[in-house]
């Protein structure tokens, strides 16, 4: 008996396997990286969905006569509401900020001036600094100036300083009237708030210089 003899019995007695079990486990392959594409997805959608009530709500933190209040209004949009801080005296009204809010917030020894940080990339303010007087001295924005993150997500998460023990300090100088702020980051390493700051608009520059974004 020839070989395409032998060859054809065999395709009759279901032996035509050697062609077929490649191709089988090509599309088992397909399903299965298919099926994790689908699930990641999923995963990442879940991950940074959110939806604030549909209200106006604020918290006021007071620091002798100054107070600062965060507004989140969502009565018009339940996913991109309206953020604004205002600084006040008593009843009168120093500053208002639109787009902007914060997590925590840290004042001065002396009272002069109050840090706030953030690790929400709504609506993406990274660092706040302003004084009593409600005059803006800082503002850095998440993505503009890229931090070095521990954590990010599609929209939200901006995980940049360690927001279970920030451990802010204000150092005060010797020859100048001024205190230096330094904090624990996202990879619990004490590091000076401007030199950081500043290292992240270094890094956004770098980046779109090398064609990244």
């Amino acid at each position: 008996m020839s070989k395409v003899e032998e060859q054809r019995i065999g395709e009759k007695n279901g032996m035509s396997f050697r062609n077929e079990f490649p191709m089988n486990i090509l599309r088992w392959i397909t399903r299965l990286a298919l099926l994790s594409a689908i699930t990641l997805i999923s995963t990442l959608a879940s991950a940074d969905s959110w939806r604030y009530p549909a209200t106006i709500s604020s918290k006021t933190d007071t620091y002798g006569d100054v107070s600062v209040r965060r507004i989140i209004d969502a009565r018009k949009d339940q996913q991109y509401p309206d953020f604004v801080v205002e600084v006040s005296r008593g009843k009168d009204l120093l500053a208002r900020f639109p787009g902007v809010y914060f997590e925590q917030i840290f004042p001065a020894p002396d009272g002069s001036f109050f840090v706030a940080l953030s690790n929400n990339g709504l609506p993406g303010t990274a660092v706040l600094i302003f004084d009593r007087e409600g005059n803006l001295r800082l503002e850095a924005k998440h993505d503009v100036a890229l931090f070095d993150y521990c954590g990010y997500s599609v929209t939200r998460q901006r995980l940049w300083f360690d927001a279970e023990t920030p451990a802010v300090k204000f150092v005060k100088h010797k020859d100048v009237d001024s205190y230096r702020v330094t904090l624990r980051n996202c990879h619990g390493k004490e590091v000076d708030l401007l030199a950081t700051v500043q290292e992240a608009y270094k890094r956004t520059v770098e980046r779109r210089a090398a064609g990244i974004r």
